[in-house]
């Protein structure tokens, strides 16, 4: 069972980035790319075997790409990390995030809250500033299925289940 999370408000996340010049924005190929493949109907990942979770992943780098434009059109410069299970991170993962934080002043997390505080608590140098792209918002059993293609899979939103946390 994964964590199902969902995108903050577009202008919400804009805000957040005001004063930002240089952002690193970290994606996870995991539960934020199945969770935009079934908030977004996008294809999940690329069937093709040759690719690992990282290479294989469409909806979030989508997602990800989308929001390098909406960035760059606000004059702010994108780098991008994606790391396999931001939650549990290897020390080769942790060492590749320290590695991109040259002139960063600006962290954007496009992952679930787990992600988010993960992330943030191996960062406890960094000045600038961290921005949640997602909220999570329950957790989630989703069966995936080939896409219209054929290459790529999707989830399939007639099985879907969501479990909505309380408010």
């Amino acid at each position: 069972m994964g964590l199902y999370s969902e995108m903050l408000d577009e202008q919400r996340i804009k805000n957040m980035f005001q004063g930002s010049k240089n952002v690193l924005v970290i994606t996870c190929p995991g539960c934020a790319c199945e969770s935009l493949s079934y908030s977004d109907d996008l294809p999940c990942r690329s069937l093709d075997q040759n690719k690992d979770m990282v290479h294989s992943a469409i909806a979030v780098h989508r997602i990800r790409d989308k929001w390098n434009k909406i960035l760059e059109t606000m004059n702010i410069n994108v780098n991008n990390i994606s790391v396999a299970f931001p939650c549990e991170m290897f020390d080769t993962e942790r060492e590749g995030i320290w590695k991109k934080l040259n002139d960063i002043d600006t962290i954007a997390i496009l992952a679930c809250s787990s992600a988010y505080v993960a992330i943030k608590g191996i960062l406890p140098e960094f000045k600038g500033k961290f921005i949640p792209m997602m909220r999570t918002v329950g957790t989630f059993v989703f069966t995936l299925i080939k896409d219209e293609t054929g290459l790529n899979s999707k989830v399939d939103r007639k099985t879907a289940k969501i479990q909505r946390f309380l408010s």
